[in-house]
């Protein structure tokens, strides 16, 4: 029995966008899709009929019906009595069993899963379905020996150590707010405030709360003027303060009303860099300040080179992607755009539909050419025979155990998970790709 059909020559209009605009009438027709792929699938009437009582045998087993004890119900009396719903689920799995079934015997390389474009369904006949499906397409990689990227030289070079600057740096990212006593409140304090709120118009009250303000002109705050309200006073001082709040007001309760706020400050600090002494040392995990300077460079250092490795493979990832030109499936795509759209946390508000479409537009180009680079990648990797081995997994475990300060078992127990194993492959196979293209390809100092 023939299930399949020869493969179509002719290709289909590309996948439909479903948030797309309508097309407009008289518009142009879209351009075909060069990627989709056709092919036919077949069921014969009594292959149709003998999955049906395969399918009405499983369901007797189970079944309840009045009449029957449950699992006794007769095959035909299931077959009579839902006709309809069995073979729409036989020929559902059908459809998938022998679309896949071709999939694998053409070798297709498939981009997304494979979906009916027509089906024909007759009793009598069996059914006959389209079935179209999105391919991988054929990526070729130019010669990258005589590809030239060009970046700035102060990029190459990087910046010099300043030592003072860079200790500074880090005092200041380890500030600790400590409480003062005596002086009145200044900028860049922390101060805690203790606020009674109430609606001028119906007196209601809302709890007194416990909040803190620090006191930078930019800082938010839903009581107007309160950093110019504070400025100068001193912990143990009220004031009182009001606003008239937009109908829009982002605090629901007071939208439209009148609020008057009373405010005691209860206590002030102030934000201080610890000293680069014993104590400041030991809580980094370290002896001398020898050692914390040290260890400044090196992580300095560090920084630096990422940077230009940063610098170097955004180069030549601008430069694979203008020679190496092919058509990007369009599932592909869809499927990058609905990640960084889940990845987005903030939520997506448009003044019109004009900023919409333009927000659209650049999503689908970035996720356009992530996915063109990612082809290109696996390309590079497939052709070039790039794989992470034993040794690679020895070497990293050894590293990330001198990295992180522990014994190379705890690493080992770490990766043991086979998600985490995997991850961890797929981090070393991009850093041995990353260093492929950086020996292949040819860079110059602009």
């Amino acid at each position: 029995m023939n299930h399949e059909k020869p493969e179509a020559e002719s290709q289909s209009a590309s996948v439909a966008d479903a948030a797309s605009a309508p097309q407009a009438a008289g518009a142009p027709p879209p351009p075909e899709n060069p990627l989709i792929r056709r092919f036919q699938i077949a069921m014969a009437p009594e292959e149709i009929a003998g999955e049906i009582d395969r399918l009405a045998g499983k369901y007797s087993q189970k079944m309840k019906m009045p009449g029957f004890r449950q699992g006794k119900v007769p095959v035909e009396v299931v077959k009579k009595v839902h006709p309809q719903a069995l073979r729409e689920e036989v020929i559902q799995q059908a459809i998938g069993k022998l679309a896949f079934a071709h999939i694998e015997k053409t070798k297709l390389a498939i981009a997304g899963e494979p979906f009916v474009e027509k089906m024909n369904d007759r009793e009598d006949l069996g059914f006959e379905a389209d079935i179209a499906v999105e391919v991988l397409p054929e990526v070729e990689l130019p010669d990258l020996a005589k590809l030239k990227v060009e970046v700035a030289a102060a990029v190459l070079k990087g910046e010099a150590f300043q030592e003072a600057e860079q200790v500074e740096r880090v005092l200041e990212a380890h500030k600790r707010s400590l409480p003062v006593a005596g002086r009145e409140v200044a900028e860049n304090d922390l101060v805690l405030l203790l606020v009674q709120s109430t609606d001028a118009g119906s007196k209601r009250k809302w709890p007194r709360q416990e909040t803190y303000f620090m006191m930078n002109r930019e800082s938010p705050s839903e009581i107007p003027g309160l950093f110019d309200a504070l400025l100068g006073k001193k912990t143990g001082e009220k004031l009182a303060l009001q606003g008239v709040y937009a109908a829009d007001a982002a605090k629901k309760a007071w939208a439209g009303k009148k609020i008057e706020h009373q405010v005691e400050i209860k206590a002030l600090y102030e934000l201080k860099k610890p000293e680069l002494d014993g104590d400041f040392l030991k809580s980094l995990g370290l002896k001398t300040p020898e050692e914390f300077k040290a260890k400044l460079k090196e992580e300095f250092q560090h920084h630096q080179e990422h940077r230009r490795d940063e610098a170097l493979m955004e180069g030549i990832y601008e430069k694979l992607l203008e020679a190496a030109r092919f058509p990007v499936p369009r599932s592909l795509q869809e499927q990058e755009v609905a990640r960084r759209l889940t990845q987005n946390r903030q939520g997506l508000n448009f003044k019109d539909e004009a900023e919409k479409a333009r927000f659209k537009e650049l999503v689908f180009a970035q996720a356009e050419k992530a996915v063109r680079l990612s082809l290109i990648l696996e390309k590079v990797r497939e052709e070039y025979q790039i794989v992470v081995s034993e040794a690679d997994l020895e070497k990293e475990y050894a590293h990330l155990a001198k990295h992180h300060a522990l014994p190379e078992k705890e690493i080992r127990r770490y990766y043991s998970e086979a998600k985490k194993a995997e991850e961890l492959k797929e981090h070393l196979l991009h850093d041995k790709v990353s260093a492929f293209l950086r020996e292949r390809i040819k860079v110059k100092e602009v």
